[in-house]
């Protein structure tokens, strides 16, 4: 049960992260370069760089170079990472139809003084 646990906190832990719904939702439709995903979202330049290695090295994300006189490098969504877009995507859905009761329960817990 320990080890189970051990995994499944390691894997929510990257795909639950800030950063890797947001690049991943962005992939869902069409690969991407590094410059589109980082004006999109907003991210810093470190941080998406990590997000992106994390999620390559999961085997959610593949990393595609076009040859050509200038290559290039895109990033897209393996099989795995379209089945995990899915969820994310419901997650988005729910996140979005709740902001508003969320938002109103912090003010009244920070109001609370607790």
């Amino acid at each position: 049960m320990e080890k189970l646990c051990a995994v499944r906190r390691d894997v929510l832990g990257h795909v639950g992260n800030r950063w890797s719904a947001l690049v991943m939702m962005l992939l869902e439709t069409k690969s991407r370069r590094y410059s589109e995903i980082r004006k999109s979202c907003g991210i810093t330049p470190r941080m998406l760089t990590l997000t992106l290695h994390e999620l390559e090295r999961d085997g959610l994300i593949a990393r595609i170079t076009r040859d050509g006189d200038r290559p290039q490098v895109a990033y897209a969504l393996t099989d795995a990472g379209r089945s995990l877009c899915s969820i994310l995507g419901s997650l988005i859905s729910w996140s979005d139809r709740h902001h508003d009761h969320i938002i109103d329960s912090r003010d009244r817990f920070a109001a609370a003084g607790d």
